[in-house]
């Protein structure tokens, strides 16, 4: 690397001192947006020295051209000579802007999981993983993965308190032997489930929308239903139709938690 002085643009009479690369005019290509041009340079280049900081400068450009998967493989010729944080770095966010354009607007879902799993397990411990959490979230979410995609939007806010809750909330749907039900439309009845919650399950043989629905009652009012429709069920639920004929007309429940925050959670109390 050489020295070179400058003043800086706010100057006070102080000289400043940055480094400059020993590659002066490929620099000047990649920050002139002259990709293809940087590119024939770092190619010259690597004729002559075929180091590790050379094949990571010919990484950074084919990244700016989208030639991703060449990109990624000068940064694992850059990583098999010399494992530094920069080219990690540089190899993390090129997977990172491979995702995003793999899943839109090509669409491929299955595809930019994968590309994102790889970017964060590339991304150094040191780095800010926020922006490659918030993806994967999203591809989750075109998976209808939901619960993965929760956890995910949790990492990325760093809400770890909450993560740990939800994973107990997930380990318990998918291992109990409780009777468990959705609760839908509280919202519409200015009604707040709240974890503890006692209330009575009434089939309403006069709903004119579902003859199978089932009426959630709290002191004698309506404040809500179970859930009767794929939008608004989860595996680990029943549906109102599932369990209409196996109940008595005062079934007790108790309401467990909300999940994903949208599915409120209830069990069937056994007489």
């Amino acid at each position: 690397m050489k020295d070179y002085l400058y003043l800086d643009d706010n100057d006070d009479g102080h000289q400043s001192r940055f480094r400059v690369s020993d590659t002066p005019r490929f620099e000047y290509l990649f920050n002139e947006k002259r990709y293809s041009e940087a590119l024939n340079e770092i190619n010259e280049m690597l004729k002559i020295d075929s180091g590790y900081e050379n094949w990571n400068l010919k990484g950074r450009v084919l990244d700016r051209l989208s030639r991703f998967d060449e990109a990624i493989r000068c940064y694992d010729n850059s990583l098999k000579l010399n494992k530094t944080t920069d080219t990690l770095i540089n190899k993390a966010n090129t997977l990172y802007c491979w995702t995003k354009v793999t899943f839109f607007p090509e669409g491929n879902c299955k595809k930019a999981l994968e590309l994102i799993d790889l970017a964060i397990n590339t991304l150094p411990d040191t780095e800010d993983g926020s922006e490659f959490y918030f993806l994967k979230a999203e591809i989750l979410e075109g998976l209808n993965n939901l619960p993965e995609s929760y956890k995910c939007y949790l990492i990325a806010y760093n809400e770890y308190d909450k993560l740990k809750a939800f994973e107990k909330q997930t380990f318990y749907l998918k291992n109990t032997s409780d009777t468990l039900i959705n609760i839908v439309g509280s919202s519409f009845y200015n009604f707040t489930p709240k974890t503890g919650d006692i209330l009575t399950l009434i089939k309403d043989d006069e709903n004119e929308h579902d003859a199978d629905a089932i009426a959630v009652v709290s002191d004698n009012e309506t404040v809500g239903y179970v859930a009767n429709n794929d939008y608004t069920l989860i595996d680990e639920v029943k549906s109102a139709s599932e369990i209409r004929n196996s109940i008595p007309n005062n079934q007790k429940i108790e309401i467990l938690f909300t999940y994903i925050g949208e599915y409120v959670i209830a069990r069937l109390i056994s007489h």
